[in-house]
């Protein structure tokens, strides 16, 4: 019975590596981009980026962001991005909202959506805020798989 439970912990701990070296190939970071200032109103607001290391900070560059108001109350972004290499990128994207204090505002919009980028190509990624509750955002960014 010992040898049967020796081999039973064997095969389980040699499952819990393979799982763990499986997780740990899989990693997709996601790069963040957001304003300095939640409070900034200006049309270039200063850009406060987060970025994980890997290939796509090397090959991604934010330019810009661009911000106005829709129908008075909501805010609406324009993230300027640029492909800093001569081949295309295939990314997911995806803007999440938050609120003056910082707090993410739960919103069926955010969702990921592919990006195609050309080599050397300049995009412009929008979206439009939900709730006038919005004062800043989150754009997360992460090669597609």
């Amino acid at each position: 019975m010992t040898q049967l439970n020796s081999i039973h912990f064997r095969s389980l701990f040699l499952c819990f590596l393979v799982g763990l070296f499986s997780f740990g190939c899989n990693t997709n970071p996601v790069h963040q981009t957001t304003k300095k200032n939640p409070r900034d109103t200006s049309a270039l607001p200063e850009l406060k980026r987060v970025y994980m290391s890997s290939s796509l900070s090397r090959n991604l560059q934010v330019v810009s962001i661009n911000q106005s108001k829709v129908n008075e109350d909501l805010l609406r972004v324009q993230v300027n991005l640029a492909n800093l290499t001569k081949k295309p990128l295939n990314l997911n994207y995806k803007i999440e909202w938050m609120d003056d204090a910082g707090i993410v505002i739960n919103d069926s919009s955010a969702v990921w959506m592919p990006l195609y980028v050309r080599g050397a190509e300049n995009v412009a990624v929008q979206s439009v805020a939900s709730t006038p509750k919005a004062q800043n955002f989150w754009l997360k960014l992460q090669n597609a798989k």
